[in-house]
Parts: C-alpha cells; sequence; structure tokens
C-alpha cells in the first residue's frame, strides 16, 4: 500500500514536471524569438539613424571644404594674377594679408619650377607635394590632398588648392590654403551624439586624420594589430569611396561593434561612426529580460494551479485502487463491484471496471461448468497420440523397405544410361569426323572455284593489258611524231634567236655611235656658249637616251643568250626523248609476245579446274548422303538418350521422395512422441486449471 501511494504521488509530480517543461519549452521560445526580432529591429533602427549622422556630418564637411574654396576666390579673381607672373602674385600674396581668412595658417602660391611663396614672407620647394602635382603638372581645377607636415609651420595641415589662369584661360600657377587639422577636425571632437559613441576620420590611404583611440598618422591597413584585422578590409572600403555598415571586433569591451561609415564628397576622405554593440543591443537586450521575467511568473502560476487541478482531479482514483485491492485479497470473489459516484472520466473509469468484472465472472462461470469435458478431451488425446505412434511406426518400415527396392532399380536404370552414353559417343565422333570430311570438300570446292575466278579475272586483265598495250603504242608512236615535229620548231626557233642577236648587236652599235654624237654636239655646244646652251640639252638629253639604248641592248643580248642555251637544252632533250620514244616501242611489242603466251596458258589452266570442281561436286554429294544417315543415327540415339535420362530421373525424384516421406515420417513419430508428452501436460494442466477456477465465486 506504500509503494501504491508513492507511485499516485510519482504520476501527479510527473504531470507537474511535464506541464512546466512544455510550458518552459514554450517560453524559451518566444523570448528568443522575440529577442531575435528586437535584436534586428534594434540594430536596424541604429544603421538608419546613424546613416542620417554621416550624411549630416558628410554634408557638412562638403560645406565647408566648399566655404574654403570660396575664400580663395579672393586670390583667384585678383588681377595681378591676369600677368602670368607668380613672382609678382608671390609679392602681392604677402602685401596682402591680411585678406586670408581666419581658417587658413597662411596662403602660398607656386609656379611651374614648385617654388612656392608664402604670405609669411617664406619660400619653400613643393615640387614632390601631391596638390602640386595635381594642379601644375595635371591641370586639375581643384585638389584637396590628405594631411602632410607643412614644410612653413611643420604642423599637420591640409591645402585647399585651386588653379590660377592668365588672361588666355590657361594655368600658370596654383594657390592654397593651408589649414591645420585640428580646426578640421575639432567640430567632430565635440560632437555629442550618444554616450560612448564617436566618430573618427581617415584619408585616401587608410591614414587616421582623427580617432579617439589612436594617434593620427597610423594606418588602419598596414599597421593594425591582430585584435581588430578585421577593420582592414571594412577600411578599404571606406576608403573607395562606399556607404555602407559592418560589425568589428569591439574597442571599448563589448564583443562587436556596428560600425557606419561613408566617403566624404569633395575630399579624398572617408568618415564613419563606431557603436558599441551593448548600445545597439540594448533594446533587444530589455526585451528579452523581460519576456524572461514574464515566462517565469507566468510558469510558477500554470505550474500552481496545475498541480491543484490535478490533485483534486485524481483523488477519486483512491476509490478505485481500494476496490481493486479489495478483488484481488481473499478467495477472488467475482462479486464485488464498486460504488460509482461521480460521472466524469474517472466515473466512466469506474463504470467499465464494474463491467469488466461482470463479464470476467460470466465468463469464469462458463469455463468452471466446462471443466468435466476438458479433462474428458484430455484423456481422449492422450489414447488417441498413443495409436498415432504406433502406426506411424508401421508406415515408417514399410518406407525403408520400398526405399531399398528403388535404390536397386536406380542402379539398373544408371547402367544402361552409362552403355547409351558410350554409344552416343561413338555416333558423335563419327557425326564430327564425316562433319570434317564434308567441310574439307567443301572449303576445297570453295577453292577450285575462287582458282577459276582468279583465272578468268587474270585472263580478263591479260586481254585489258594486250589492248592497253596496243593503244599505248599508238600512243607512242603518235607521241614520236608530234616530238619530231617539236624539234623542227625548236631548229626554227634556234635561227629566229640567232637574228634577234645580229638585230640587237645593231642596235647596240647605233647607241654607241648616239653617245659619241652626243658627247661631240655637248663640246660644240660648250664652244658656242650661251647661244649653244639649249643645243647643249638636246645634246645631254640625246646621250642619256643612247645610254638607256645601250642597257637595254645589253639585257636584251643576255637574255636572248639564256633564250638560245635553252633552246639548246631543249634540242638536246628532243634528241633524248625520240630515242626514249623508240626503245618503249621495241619493249612493249616484246610485251605484248609475252601476254599473248600468258594469255593462252590461263585458258589452258580454267579447262583442268572446271574438271576439279566436277570431281569435288561428286565427292561432296557422296559426302552428303553419309552425314544425312549419320545424322538419322544421332536424332535416333539422342531420343533413346532422352528416354533413358527421364526414367534415370524419374528413379531419382522418387527416391528423393521416398527419402522426404522417411524424413516426414520420423517427424511424425517425433511429433507423436511429443503430442503424446504433450497430451499428458495438458491433463495435467487441465487438473491444474480445475483447481484454480474452483477457487473462484461466482
Amino acid at each position: 500500500m506504500a509503494d501504491q501511494k508513492k507511485k499516485a504521488r510519482s504520476l501527479v509530480v510527473t504531470l507537474i514536471v511535464l506541464i512546466g517543461l512544455g510550458f518552459g519549452i514554450l517560453m524559451a521560445a518566444q523570448a528568443a524569438a522575440l529577442r531575435s526580432i528586437a535584436m534586428k529591429d534594434s540594430q536596424a533602427s541604429n544603421v538608419e539613424s546613424y546613416n542620417a549622422w554621416v550624411t549630416a556630418l558628410d554634408n557638412f564637411l562638403e560645406t565647408t571644404v566648399e566655404g574654403y574654396f570660396k575664400d580663395l576666390s579672393v586670390y583667384t579673381g585678383a588681377d595681378i594674377v591676369k600677368t602670368g607672373d607668380v613672382a609678382q602674385v608671390g609679392a602681392w600674396l604677402q602685401s596682402h594679408s591680411e585678406l586670408r581668412a581666419s581658417e587658413f595658417d597662411y596662403i602660398m602660391v607656386a609656379g611651374p619650377d614648385g617654388l612656392a611663396y608664402t604670405d609669411l614672407g617664406k619660400q619653400t620647394d613643393i615640387r614632390d607635394r601631391d596638390y602640386f602635382q595635381a594642379i601644375v603638372k595635371h591641370g586639375q581645377e581643384r585638389f584637396v590632398d590628405d594631411p602632410v607636415l607643412s614644410k612653413t609651420t611643420g604642423d599637420r595641415v591640409i591645402h585647399i588648392t585651386t588653379a590660377l589662369k592668365d588672361r588666355n584661360g590657361k594655368i600658370f600657377a596654383m594657390v592654397a590654403g593651408v589649414i591645420n587639422v585640428n580646426v578640421l577636425v575639432e567640430p567632430i571632437k565635440n560632437l555629442q551624439v550618444q554616450e560612448g559613441v564617436w566618430a573618427f576620420i581617415l584619408d585616401s590611404a587608410g591614414t587616421i586624420i582623427y580617432h579617439p583611440m589612436s594617434e593620427p598618422g597610423s594606418s588602419f591597413i598596414d599597421a593594425i594589430d591582430e585584435a581588430h584585422q578585421d577593420l582592414v578590409p571594412v577600411t578599404r572600403r571606406m576608403i573607395s569611396g562606399e556607404r555602407d555598415y559592418a560589425w568589428i571586433t569591439g574597442w571599448t569591451g563589448s564583443k562587436q561593434d556596428l560600425m557606419v561609415y561613408s566617403g566624404i564628397k569633395g575630399t579624398p576622405w572617408s568618415l564613419a561612426f563606431c557603436i558599441p554593440g551593448n548600445l545597439v543591443n540594448a533594446l533587444g537586450n530589455k526585451i528579452a529580460n523581460v519576456t524572461i521575467m514574464f515566462s517565469i511568473g507566468v510558469l510558477l502560476v500554470v505550474l500552481l494551479l496545475g498541480g491543484i487541478m490535478l490533485v483534486i482531479a485524481l483523488k477519486p482514483l483512491s476509490v478505485v485502487r481500494n476496490a481493486i485491492t479489495g478483488i484481488s485479497s481473499g478467495n477472488a470473489d467475482l462479486t464485488q463491484r464498486i460504488q460509482v459516484r461521480n460521472n466524469n472520466e474517472i466515473g466512466q473509469v469506474v463504470y467499465g471496471f464494474n463491467a469488466f468484472v461482470e463479464k470476467l465472472q460470466t465468463i469464469i462461470s462458463d469455463v468452471k461448468s466446462s471443466k468435466g469435458d476438458l479433462g474428458s478431451a484430455g484423456e481422449q488425446l492422450a489414447l488417441t497420440a498413443q495409436d498415432t505412434a504406433s502406426a506411424i511406426t508401421q508406415i515408417i518400415a514399410n518406407i525403408e523397405s520400398f526405399g531399398q527396392q528403388i535404390d536397386n532399380q536406380k542402379k539398373s536404370v544408371d547402367q544402361t544410361a552409362g552403355a547409351v552414353d558410350e554409344i552416343s559417343a561413338n555416333i558423335n565422333s563419327l557425326n564430327g569426323l564425316i562433319e570434317n570430311q564434308s567441310s574439307g570438300v567443301t572449303q576445297a570446292s570453295a577453292a577450285v572455284e575462287q582458282m577459276i575466278g582468279n583465272i578468268n579475272s587474270v585472263t580478263s586483265s591479260i586481254e585489258k593489258m594486250n589492248r592497253a598495250f596496243g593503244e599505248l603504242q599508238a600512243h607512242s608512236k603518235e607521241g614520236f611524231d608530234k616530238l619530231a615535229a617539236v624539234k623542227e620548231q625548236v631548229h626554227v626557233m634556234e635561227e629566229q634567236s640567232a637574228t634577234l642577236k645580229d638585230a640587237n648587236a645593231a642596235i647596240a652599235n647605233i647607241a654607241k655611235q648616239t653617245n659619241l654624237l652626243a658627247m661631240n654636239a655637248a663640246i660644240e655646244a660648250a664652244h658656242a656658249g650661251t647661244a649653244g646652251k639649249g643645243f647643249a640639252v638636246v645634246a645631254d638629253e640625246i646621250r642619256k637616251l643612247s645610254e638607256t639604248s645601250a642597257a637595254e641592248s645589253n639585257k636584251i643580248g643576255s637574255q636572248l643568250q639564256q633564250l638560245m642555251g635553252s633552246i639548246s637544252n631543249m634540242v638536246t632533250t628532243s634528241v633524248d626523248a625520240s630515242t626514249t620514244f623508240e626503245n618503249v616501242a621495241n619493249e612493249l611489242a616484246d610485251t605484248d609476245q609475252l601476254v599473248v603466251q600468258v594469255r593462252t596458258a590461263m585458258e589452258e589452266q580454267n579447262s583442268g579446274s572446271k574438271q576439279i570442281v566436277d570431281a569435288l561436286k561428286m565427292m561432296n554429294d557422296g559426302t552428303a548422303a553419309v552425314k544425312s544417315s549419320s545424322f538419322e543415327m544421332q536424332q535416333g540415339n539422342k531420343t533413346i538418350l532422352a528416354e533413358v535420362q527421364q526414367l534415370q530421373d524419374v528413379t531419382i525424384s522418387m527416391k528423393q521422395s521416398m527419402d522426404e516421406m522417411e524424413v516426414g515420417a520420423r517427424r511424425i513419430n517425433e511429433t507423436g512422441a511429443v503430442l503424446t508428452e504433450v497430451a499428458d501436460r495438458v491433463k495435467d494442466s487441465i487438473d491444474k486449471i480445475g483447481n484454480q477456477i474452483d477457487e473462484f465465486k461466482v
């Protein structure tokens, strides 16, 4: 009873724990979801807010720089600038230092030589400065540089630089207003956004112009410590002019800080706001904490109410427990019933229990009435099992005798099958020999037929060769005749070339005489003085014409000489070709005689081959008849072998069936023994069940 009470209390505790775990998990999931949503909203709100701050500060710095350029207009519009004289402008600058705006430390002007004149009366060389290269060398209209150390004051300064143009609009110099970096960053230092939030500015190389946590002049790309290496890619995006935000390793104890950054329009610089992560996530953390506290309170209330409700709901079960204990004690009195007081779920359980006990009472009553019949059936089962065991023993003896007879029959069938197999092997061997002979005759016949075909093909080829040799002899004779005609034409060309050679020699002689005549005319023109100048010109032209004619005559002579050499070679070649054609004609005649002899021999060979084919056909017909008889013997042998094999298979099948019947009979015998044992156990069990059923009160 104490254990049962302990289990009842454990059920209440288990239900309360499960309810608490379920509500706890739901509340934890709700708190996590609310915290995540609050974190995202808080981060988005901060990014939007500080983007607005970045835009405002960007506009402020852009306006400030634009104001500095306007302050330089008093210099760019001065009349002295139109002279284009840098030295005069420098002297004027020094004498008008009162024009300088209060934000500038000093004003300076410099020309192409890089010598700068300041309104402080100093001169410096600025050829290595970026602003000088941008304006004077590259022709930019205006330029804002990164902070550098001033060669005049030694302070970190920036230069607001613009071009100076002469009357023709050509850039001849530059003027720059020099501003101390502290003047530029002072408004950013005094900027109050939120406690723990600060702004900083970087130049075009990622070097610090102003940062409250780092020294000016250090680089966020090359000189950053290991803890803040994630700032390097963000810095590269900053100095490229991007506007965005990023999460970086915290500077003030937060795990991460939010950084909102942008390039500053009109300058090569960039600025950023750095907001500690605990400030960005403050709203989300606050909502998460409130949600967790509220969830804990709700969980405690649910557990308290659930515990009270479970205790009240499970109290009626104690009545059921007592009733069941009463039924299980004593002599198994099935006449007891539980009194139902409530009509709730527990009352329905009690109704069900009473119905179950009533049905069990009916079943036990029927079993008690059937106890005698069951005992008689058990005794009859034991007698039947004994008779079955005797019959099975007789069946096993008969099966063993029949199995011995089948073994003897199987041996006889095996001997018959061996003899038939040997006959089949001999027939197969004979059939193989006949097949080989038939194949050999067929191959020989095919080879002879192929040889006849080859002889016919060779004969046809020889006839074609004979016709081809005739045509070749005709063509050879025709070529020989044409070669003779060519030889005659070559002799004609040789005679004409000799005539051309004589004509060319006459032209060369005329050119020499013309040249001599032109020389004499030039001499006479020289004797005539001024009156002979026109004649001298004509004489000179005649001389040039004669020289040209002589040169061309020489070329023609050279080409004629080459042509005659070629014609001589052609004559020699024609003679050789004629000799060759004669030799070819003689050899073709000899070859034609040989072809005629070969054709006669091939015709005789063709006649002999046909006789061999006729003999092979007769041999093939005889082989086919033998093969047909062998095939019929083989088919008959296969039929006998199949019948013997079928008889052998039937014998083996009967033997296997007998073996299986024997095994089955033995198993049945074993089962009969077991059945007898089971029948005895059933009888004992029936007696035992009868004694137990008698204990029930129905």
